[in-house]
């Protein structure tokens, strides 16, 4: 029998088939908004590969899951794991998307990390994900006895943006200009990266044709383009100062991970120095954060692992 996998982004819904063998296959990434809602989504998938009827469909996807629905932040879809098991007529598994890729951390080996500084990881501490795609998700993992993990979900990437100089404070007050309420999602994400370059654009007064890209900005930052150099710098800074936040809030000894879609493209354009710089300078708790582990996350497979043992927890 198969099981089928999906992951669903604001961007992009990526597809695959699960074997009872627990063998990934069969996968495919699209654009979300080329669909109307999921169940649309999955019928071209299956007409595409082939796949024999489900046995069961995992799903994760970016939004609060409250009562068994998730009304998705960067994309209008609404899900309802009830409403969808009644439609498909199979089991329906429906997980927040960092919720899911919690799940894969405890099978996170050497090869699917680099690492960023700290010590080895506390055995008995708890974990911490977070990561920067289309939105910034967030999600913890407490010890539940041997070789066991209780995964915890939240909203962690709309808690409030904290800035911690003068440049910061200003910045933070040109984004409420934009949004009122600045939450982490508002710079630490693709869209986010566009308002930092826009904030940074108008408090030195520089002018824009059109509306930078988070894909460019990158492009624009080797070619010296110094609000852009800013932008990216200001991203390390503020996605580590937010990691160091969660880590404390959370006591994540046991290690923090990196994932998302941003970070891992970037490779060594990211300030990994000063990431870790912020990610521990929490004035008297230092000392706590200096020897917690924080890695980025390489595997790309991760949101499958993840659906793949909670379907089969």
């Amino acid at each position: 029998m198969v099981s089928i996998l999906a992951d669903i982004g604001g961007t992009n819904i990526r597809f695959a088939t699960l074997n009872g063998g627990g063998k990934v296959g069969a996968v495919e990434a699209w654009l979300t908004a080329l669909y109307p809602d999921f169940q649309t989504a999955l019928k071209s998938y299956l007409e595409l590969t082939g796949a024999p009827r489900p046995e069961a469909v995992a799903l994760c996807a970016a939004g609060p899951l409250i009562r068994g629905r998730i009304k998705m932040t960067n994309c209008p879809w609404q899900l309802s794991q009830e409403a969808l098991a009644q439609d498909l007529k199979t089991r329906v598994l429906l997980l927040n998307d960092f919720v899911a890729l919690a799940h894969a951390v405890p099978t996170l080996g050497a090869d699917d990390l680099r690492h960023w500084g700290g010590g080895a990881p506390d055995p008995n501490g708890q974990k911490l994900i977070l990561g920067p795609g289309t939105g910034l998700g967030v999600a913890g993992l407490a010890p539940a006895g041997e070789d066991a993990w209780k995964v915890m979900g939240g909203e962690g990437g709309h808690v409030s943006l904290s800035p911690q100089n003068p440049r910061e404070i200003a910045l933070l007050y040109q984004l409420q200009q934009m949004f009122g309420h600045v939450s982490l999602e508002r710079v630490l994400s693709g869209p986010g990266l566009e308002n930092l370059m826009l904030a940074i654009a108008a408090i030195d007064g520089v002018a824009f044709k059109e509306k930078p890209r988070a894909e460019d900005i990158e492009i624009l930052a080797q070619k010296g383009d110094p609000v852009a150099q800013e932008a990216m710098s200001q991203f390390a800074a503020w996605l580590g100062a937010a990691a160091g936040d969660a880590a404390l809030t959370l006591g994540a000894t046991g290690g923090v991970y990196v994932a998302g879609g941003i970070v891992p493209q970037w490779g060594a354009k990211f300030d990994t120095a000063l990431f870790r710089h912020r990610f521990e300078n929490k004035g008297r708790m230092r000392d706590y954060l200096a020897p917690v582990p924080t890695a980025l996350v390489t595997a790309k497979d991760l949101a499958f692992r993840g659906l793949a043992r909670a379907l089969q927890s």
